[in-house]
């Protein structure tokens, strides 16, 4: 009898032991097999395509200095080429003023002749001694001239300041009531440009009861006439002398970059516009991308790859941002003269865009997923989050329950959130469909 029932003890373990192990192969069997990823907290990091064309933010202008609104200059070769990096001193562009010479010889016959009357007129009058009376009428005479010159300055200006500041003169001064800085300047100029005709007047009316022979008045004035019509011919003949050297050779004010050229060999230069743009002086070319198109924002300091895989690349930051005379955002990376010979030199970078790409990364933390993980679509996204439990044989189990989430961006393989999933186990990529509730196994290492 008792080994019948020792028998029947090894039996019914053997069951027992049986059925467990048919219970565990068919939950294997009939549970879903999951790929399990614990949530991480980081800030999202993309790689973001642009191109970039080269600009000088700071410019200047190149024209003929000199050339007056009834001259013109007629261009002879051009020296250099768009996008041409040149030093101080290189020659631009070679032209002839038109006319010049003829110009010259009509100003020179000027000259003569005055040069000639004003001999002609010593001759007359040998050499002029002026009495002391007539010397005192002649100081006299001038002092009046400039100071009605000085007074006549003095009211046009304050008759501006007035009109720009709304106010109206009264008799040709300020109201009483004024208390404008800028005003009353004008005004006590005006008033002191008076005193002084004022007293000059007095000071000739004295000279002038003097008496001086009008022959003495006749001849100073006529000398003084052709003195300034000899010096007038003179600095006019200086003046285009300058010019048409000027003229011959063109040259750059500074070291920089060809950036317009406005004109060609044969072309009439008029000086109404730049013949050429320049870069400014002393300041670097940047590399402009449009980013308006966006929805990232980069932001001063992101690193920049410029140039495609396989060929020279440089790597820079950010200089710079802001938005552009069409309302569009754009970035700038400032580039150094080396840089832009590495890129391809400046004629190729100013003529077409060059790739870069941008190593976006976010301002701010987040929790970050596989996209695989993060269910739904639109609005209405969520993850499955995984527990543990313990069933009633002792066992550890997994479940997994919904969670609605708000899905901020997807770069590439990687999803971020605005729900905080710190540390959680997420389920995803199942062998079978999972509710939420569903039992889950991770698939086997």
């Amino acid at each position: 009898m008792k080994k019948f029932a020792v028998k029947g003890l090894i039996a019914l373990a053997a069951a027992v032991a049986l059925c467990m192990f048919f219970s565990g192969t068919i939950r294997t069997i009939t549970t879903a097999k999951v790929k399990i990823v614990t949530a991480k907290t980081g800030k999202l990091e993309e790689q973001i395509r642009l191109t970039g064309t080269l600009v000088f933010p700071q410019t200047q202008e190149i024209g003929l200095d000199g050339l007056a609104d009834d001259r013109s200059a007629v261009i002879r070769r051009v020296c250099v080429a768009k996008g041409r990096r040149i030093k101080a001193g290189d020659v631009l562009f070679e032209a002839e003023v038109a006319g010049l010479e003829a110009a010259l010889e009509e100003l020179n016959g000027t000259c003569a002749s005055a040069q000639k009357e004003l001999l002609e007129l010593t001759r007359k009058n040998g050499e002029l001694r002026l009495k002391r009376t007539e010397e005192l009428w002649v100081e006299a005479y001038d002092a009046l001239a400039d100071a009605q010159e000085r007074q006549l300055e003095a009211g046009t200006a304050l008759r501006t300041a007035a009109r720009l500041a709304g106010v109206a003169l009264e008799d040709g001064r300020l109201p009483k009531d004024v208390r404008d800085e800028g005003l009353l300047a004008s005004q006590q100029a005006a008033d002191e440009a008076d005193a002084a005709v004022a007293e000059a007047e007095k000071r000739f009316a004295s000279a002038n009861r003097l008496g001086i022979s009008e022959d003495v008045v006749s001849t100073i004035e006529k000398t003084r006439e052709l003195e300034k019509k000899i010096e007038d011919a003179q600095e006019r003949m200086a003046e285009l002398n300058v010019l048409r050297e000027q003229a011959k050779a063109v040259c750059a004010p500074d070291d920089g970059y060809v950036l317009e050229i406005n004109v060609k060999a044969g072309d009439s230069y008029g000086g109404q516009s730049a013949a050429m743009l320049l870069s400014a002086g002393g300041t670097r070319g940047v590399l402009r991308a449009d980013v308006s198109s966006l929805t990232r924002k980069i932001e001063k300091g992101t690193q920049v790859t410029i140039g495609e895989e396989g060929a020279k690349t440089v790597t820079k930051k950010v200089t710079d941002t802001g938005i552009d005379e069409e309302g569009k955002a754009y970035i700038d990376i400032e580039l150094t003269d080396k840089e832009i010979t590495t890129l391809g030199g400046a004629a190729s970078l100013m003529a077409a865009p060059i790739a870069m790409t941008a190593s976006y990364r976010a301002q701010s933390s987040t929790t970050l997923l596989p996209v695989s993980a993060v269910r739904g679509t639109g609005d209405s996204r969520y993850v499955y989050v995984v527990t543990t439990e313990q069933n009633a044989l002792g066992e550890q189990t997994m479940k997994v329950s919904r969670q609605d989430v708000k899905v901020l961006a997807e770069v590439g393989a990687t999803a971020s959130l605005e729900t905080d999933l710190s540390r959680q186990r997420i389920a995803y990529m199942e062998d079978r469909e999972i509710s939420d509730g569903s039992e889950v196994m991770a698939y086997a290492e």
